[in-house]
């Protein structure tokens, strides 16, 4: 993904109204905005360095890689009905 592609928000239940309101809400279709409103360009390069694990497959962009992390967390955090099927399920304590 580029600085210039729509930030993706993943199946949702929204309507195509409501979408469209959180899309220009958060900036997803302005990802440079998004990028710079979260930082995420200095961000990806503090966390660009491959673990120890990681280095035998190797990346051919640990920083691009980075950078997508950061975006989905990002966008995940920002919008949590984002991508439901693979959001974890929250409960309420019973106490």
């Amino acid at each position: 993904m580029t600085h210039e592609e729509p930030l993706d928000l993943g199946a949702t239940e929204l309507s195509e109204a409501e979408e469209a309101r959180v899309r220009r809400e958060h900036d997803l279709d302005r990802p440079e905005v998004f990028d710079r409103r979260n930082d995420v360009d200095r961000r990806s390069r503090t966390r660009s360095n491959l673990l120890p694990e990681e280095l035998g497959a190797g990346s051919a962009d640990p920083e691009a890689q980075a950078r997508e992390v950061l975006r989905d967390s990002d966008v995940r955090t920002e919008i949590p009905e984002s991508a439901p099927d693979t959001m974890a399920e929250r409960r309420e304590s019973g106490a």
